[in-house]
């Protein structure tokens, strides 16, 4: 199967919180989209890696997604070396993929800045003939930063106005994480209701930025082709026609 967008998260829900709502856009636009969980989130406070796949599952059946695989690599212990580089760059050469969508490069978790340097040098090293991995070489053309902790002024925003209750419920599907079971359950920074409105906050921030209801920033670091100019949107106006 080849993939029209890639996006890969350092944990099974992160993807749904950073780019979500731009995935879900583009699922209903015809768009084939892949998500790939680079760890089972084994080291997370609550939940099992069991647990935490069948609501990455659930999850993805909310969103539309084609696919959505889990590499596997150490929780808390990702590290940019060949045996971690490998899996990444050859599960970009087996979807090939247009649009590459990692972790925003700046951020306060360690496992997100180092699942953006695994999916930037992945992606560059998928694209060379001789590097030993299985696959056909594959360098995808465009390669974007969602943001998790860290946010910044973000390259360009998607309004994800009409998306963003589903994004909001692939979260949600993520219960072992977002919930919390009286008595079974620790109570952490994102199992409290005050971070599912930090995302809300942070998402209508993001299309205050548009003039939207909601948005998610992105943020590139090369120059970006178009050939179509009539395809770019600025800043969305209302204007009332005066009578004449």
């Amino acid at each position: 199967m080849q993939l029209d967008i890639l996006a890969f998260g350092p944990h099974p829900d992160d993807v749904e919180i950073g780019i979500g709502g731009t995935l879900i856009k583009h699922v209903e636009m015809g768009y084939k989209v892949g998500i790939v969980d680079l760890t089972a989130g084994e080291s997370g406070t609550n939940g099992t890696p069991e647990i935490r796949r069948q609501e990455a599952l659930r999850a993805a059946e909310i969103m539309g997604v084609a696919v959505r695989d889990c590499l596997q690599l150490p929780d808390a212990r990702l590290a940019v070396s060949e045996e971690m580089l490998r899996p990444i760059i050859e599960i970009i050469r087996r979807y090939r993929p247009k649009v590459v969508l990692g972790p925003y490069s700046k951020d306060r978790h360690p496992d997100h800045v180092r699942a953006h340097q695994l999916v930037r040098e992945a992606a560059h090293l998928a694209g060379l003939w001789k590097y030993p991995a299985a696959g056909e070489a594959h360098r995808p053309p465009v390669v974007l930063q969602y943001f998790l902790g860290g946010t910044a002024e973000p390259s360009l925003v998607v309004d994800i106005s009409p998306y963003h209750e589903r994004k909001m419920a692939a979260i949600c599907a993520h219960a072992s994480q977002f919930g919390i079971r009286a008595g079974r359950d620790i109570q952490t920074y994102v199992n409290d209701p005050d971070f599912l409105r930090s995302l809300r906050v942070r998402d209508q921030y993001m299309g205050s930025l548009i003039q939207v209801a909601y948005g998610e920033g992105i943020v590139m670091d090369e120059q970006a082709a178009i050939d179509d100019l009539m395809t770019l949107r600025g800043r969305v106006r209302h204007t009332r026609r005066r009578e004449q």
